[in-house]
C-alpha cells in the first residue's frame, strides 16, 4: 500500500470512530461546536521518507594473536576507549618461550651439522650428534602424520548432518502449514464481498507469520547447506604442506648423518646448509611469537570483545577472558574508530527506490537535542530483516562533521528529503477526509461546515498538497472527537 492510501485509510478510520460522538454532539441542539481548524497555506512542501537506525563505525580493526595460545591476563573491558599501542591482553609466554628454545635448539644442531660437514672430520660424538638428529627428525615426521590425519575428524560428522537436515525439514514444515493457513484466509477474504476488518487483521497476522515461518526455514536451511559446504581440503593442505616440510627435515638430517658415515660430501653440505636455513626461520617465526604476545590496539578507538569458539554447554559462546584458548584463525578484540561513524538506517523496501546518494538527511539521535545535517553516503543492495519479519534496506549517513559524542549502537531516526514542490497549496493530513473513494475537506465560511471535493498532489506524513477545491487562505476543519458533517456549525477551539 503506498503512503497516500495509508494515510487516506487512516483518516477514513478516524471518521467511522468519531460517529458515536458525533451522534451525541449533534442531538444537543443547534449551538456550535468546538473543532480543531487551519488556514491553507501556500509552501514549499518537503517530501520525505523516514528511517529508525544507529551509528556504526566503518573504520574497524580486528587483533588476531601471532599463534595458538592461552590468555593469561584481559586488561580492558568491553567497550573502553584505547589508544594506539594500549596492551589489551597478554598470552601465556611459557610454551612461547619452550618454542624459542626448542628452535634455539634446533638452529645450533643444523649449524653444529653444517661445522661438522666443513671440518671434513667427523668425530665420533658429531656422528652421535647426526644420528640424534636424524633420530628426532624422524619423530617429527611422524608427528606430522599424525596431524595430518587429525584433519579428518573435526569435519561434520553424520550426527550433525542429520540433525541439521531435521531441523530444515522441521521448518519447512512450520512454513508449510502457515503457508496453508495463510493462503486458506486470504481465500475465504477474496470470496468475501465486505471483509471485515477482523478477518483482515487475521489475515495480516497469518501472513506476518507465514513469512517469519520462512525465514526460519531460510536460517535452518543455510546452516545445513554450511555443513554440507564444509571443506577441509584447506587444513589438509596445510597438514601435508606440514608432511612434507617434516619428510624433509628428516632427509635433511639423514643427509648429514650420510656424510659423517661416508656420503657425498658436496651432497651433504647443500642437505645441511638447507637444515641451518630452515632452523634459522622457525626461530625467526618462533621470537616473533613471542614477541607478539602482547596483543595490543592498531589505533585510537573503542575495543569490543568477540565471540571466540562455538557455545559452551551452558549455551554461552565464550569471549575473552583468562584462561580462554586463542588462535591466528579467529580475532578476540576489534578496535573501531569513532572518528569514521555513520549512521545507518533501516529504510523500507516500499521507499527505498526514491533515495539516492547524496540526498539530504536530518539525523536525530535519541541520546541528543539537536539533529545532524548529513547526506546519504552508500546504498547497500542486500536486503535485511526486521524482528517482526519486514524488509528494509542499509542506507548510509557520514557523521564524521558531528560535534556531539555520538558513541556506537546509539539510536535515532533520519528524515530523507526526496523531493520538495515549491509553492504548493497545502493543509494539514488531519484536514483531509476520505468516502466513497471520494477525497474532501470541511470548509468553514462564517462558522459553518462545506463539504468541499479536492483534489490531493503530493503527500506527506503531516502535509498534504491540494490541486484544486479549496485556495491559500480559506479556513478547514481538522478530525478529532466529534464526527464533521456538512453545515454543522462550528467555532474554533481556544
Amino acid at each position: 500500500m503506498s503512503r497516500k492510501a495509508k494515510i487516506i485509510a487512516g483518516l477514513v478510520v478516524l471518521v467511522v470512530l468519531g460517529g458515536v460522538v458525533a451522534a451525541v454532539a449533534l442531538g444537543s441542539g443547534g449551538a456550535s461546536v468546538q473543532v480543531d481548524m487551519a488556514k491553507v497555506a501556500k509552501q514549499d512542501l518537503a517530501v520525505t521518507v523516514t528511517a529508525s537506525g544507529r551509528a556504526e563505525s566503518g573504520l574497524r580493526a580486528d587483533v588476531f594473536p601471532p599463534t595458538v595460545g592461552t590468555l593469561s591476563e584481559v586488561l580492558v573491558r568491553d567497550g573502553d576507549k584505547v589508544s594506539e599501542g594500549t596492551v589489551l591482553a597478554r598470552l601465556e609466554t611459557g610454551p612461547l618461550e619452550l618454542q624459542v628454545a626448542q628452535a634455539q635448539a634446533g638452529l645450533a644442531q643444523a649449524e653444529s651439522q653444517l661445522v661438522a660437514i666443513d671440518d671434513q672430520a667427523p668425530s665420533s660424538a658429531d656422528l652421535a650428534a647426526a644420528r640424534a638428529g636424524t633420530s628426532a627428525a624422524w619423530a617429527a615426521y611422524q608427528s606430522a602424520l599424525a596431524a595430518r590425519d587429525a584433519v579428518g575428524a573435526q569435519a561434520p560428522s553424520a550426527a550433525d548432518k542429520a540433525a541439521a537436515t531435521a531441523a530444515t525439514n522441521a521448518a519447512w514444515a512450520a512454513y508449510s502449514s502457515a503457508k496453508a493457513s495463510y493462503d486458506g484466509l486470504k481465500a475465504s477474504v477474496d470470496a468475501s464481498a465486505m471483509p471485515t476488518p477482523v478477518s483482515l487483521s487475521q489475515l495480516d497476522a497469518t501472513k506476518l507469520a507465514k513469512e517469519q515461518a520462512y525465514a526460519g526455514y531460510l536460517q535452518a536451511k543455510a546452516a545445513q547447506d554450511k555443513l554440507g559446504a564444509y571443506d577441509p581440503s584447506l587444513s589438509q593442505k596445510q597438514a601435508q604442506a606440514g608432511v612434507d616440510q617434516g619428510y624433509a627435515a628428516y632427509l635433511q638430517a639423514r643427509a648429514a648423518q650420510l656424510k659423517l658415515e661416508g656420503a657425498s660430501l658436496s651432497t651433504q653440505r647443500a642437505a645441511a646448509q638447507a637444515g641451518v636455513d630452515q632452523a634459522r626461520k622457525a626461530l625467526t617465526l618462533a621470537q616473533d611469537n613471542l614477541g607478539g604476545a602482547d596483543l595490543t590496539a592498531p589505533s585510537d578507538g573503542v575495543v569490543l570483545f568477540n565471540a571466540l569458539g562455538a557455545p559452551a554447554a551452558d549455551g554461552q559462546t565464550p569471549k575473552p577472558a583468562r584462561g580462554v584458548s586463542v588462535g591466528p584463525q579467529s580475532a578476540p578484540f576489534t578496535v573501531v574508530d569513532l572518528k569514521g561513524l555513520s549512521f545507518m538506517a533501516e529504510v523500507d523496501e516500499v521507499d527505498v527506490d526514491s533515495i539516492k546518494p547524496d540526498m539530504r538527511g536530518t539525523i536525530t539521535l535519541d541520546a541528543f537535542a539537536d539533529p545532524f545535517e548529513s547526506k546519504v553516503s552508500q546504498i547497500k543492495s542486500a536486503a535485511t530483516f526486521t524482528a517482526t519479519g519486514g524488509t528494509v534496506f542499509p542506507v548510509y549517513f557520514e557523521l564524521t562533521d558531528a560535534a556531539a559524542n555520538i558513541l556506537i549502537g546509539m539510536k535515532g531516526d533520519v528524515q530523507i528529503e526526496i523531493d520538495k514542490v515549491p509553492g504548493a497549496t497545502t493543509i494539514p493530513v488531519e484536514a483531509l477526509f476520505d468516502e466513497g473513494g471520494t477525497t474532501f475537506v470541511y470548509k468553514v465560511t462564517d462558522g459553518v461546515l462545506k463539504r468541499i471535493e479536492v483534489q490531493v498532489g503530493t503527500l506527506t506524513e503531516t502535509q498534504a498538497q491540494i490541486t484544486s477545491g479549496v485556495t491559500e487562505g480559506d479556513t478547514v476543519a481538522l478530525s478529532g472527537p466529534i464526527e464533521l458533517v456538512d453545515g454543522m456549525k462550528v467555532r474554533a477551539k481556544q
